[in-house]
């Protein structure tokens, strides 16, 4: 498979602090692509550099074999990346329905598809049908006309992750998506982000902390520690590695 996205030499630091040195990650078309660690390891961050939202102080990321090291977080939305949040970035007060409705009229101007001036006060009948068909098919139709800041914490992610897929990205980066979950929620959202990979052919990058949503989200994992990257392959091959072992348990524990 094809790299769809890429970075190499990845360093970031802080006056006070090194955050990343020198990271290589490498995600795959339509792969499922994990990366774990400690608390501290520099997921975030380099989820950040990635994403736009920072820039590294040496090192190059390519999407689809272009250089997107120095595009701002907005020109990799346009060109195909998608990105969710630890915590939800929702319009709290407006509708369920208007969220995702909102997030299809910024495809569309992306697009250069005009449905009318930007000032108008109703959106067009074919986006409003548009994000009740996308509401429908992952469950929150029942909830259209709540309130986003009404929701449940899951529903909250799971509304944020429809409105980043109203854009049409072809890789969606998602930080932490079950953190904080009931048990129920989180089973719910690891059914919907399998689903995107299986059904929509989409590519997906995820941190994520609890093992079992790894394990059962994972075709690739990239370990983490202390800013570098100490491991990475297929979720067996990484958990029989000596070093993520000592990562996790120290040395001399368990194996399990």
């Amino acid at each position: 498979m094809s790299n769809m996205l890429e970075a190499k030499g990845i360093n970031f630091a802080y006056p006070s602090v090194n955050v990343l040195s020198d990271v290589d990650i490498s995600v795959q078309a339509h792969e499922s692509h994990v990366v774990i660690g400690p608390n501290g390891a520099g997921k975030t961050t380099l989820f950040k550099v990635l994403s736009g939202e920072m820039f590294p102080q040496s090192g190059k990321v390519w999407y689809n074999g272009e250089d997107v090291t120095g595009l701002d977080a907005w020109e990799r939305v346009q060109r195909g990346i998608g990105r969710t949040f630890q915590v939800a970035r929702l319009f709290a007060e407006q509708s369920v329905l208007n969220n995702v409705v909102l997030a299809l009229e910024c495809r569309e101007r992306i697009k250069g598809t005009s449905h009318g001036a930007w000032w108008r006060l109703h959106s067009s009948r074919e986006l409003v049908d548009e994000a009740m068909s996308r509401l429908a098919q992952y469950g929150l139709a029942v909830r259209s006309e709540d309130e986003a800041a009404n929701l449940s914490h899951g529903d909250k992610k799971r509304l944020e992750l429809l409105m980043t897929l109203a854009l049409n990205p072809k890789l969606i980066m998602l930080d932490e998506p079950t953190a904080g979950m009931a048990p129920d929620d989180r089973r719910s959202v690891v059914e919907m982000i399998n689903r995107l990979r299986e059904d929509e052919g989409l590519t997906l990058l995820l941190t994520e902390h609890d093992m079992e949503v790894v394990f059962g989200l994972a075709t690739r994992l990239t370990v983490m520690n202390q800013g570098q990257v100490v491991a990475s392959g297929d979720p067996e091959t990484v958990r029989r590695d000596p070093m993520v072992h000592e990562i996790y348990f120290g040395k001399g524990g368990s194996h399990a």
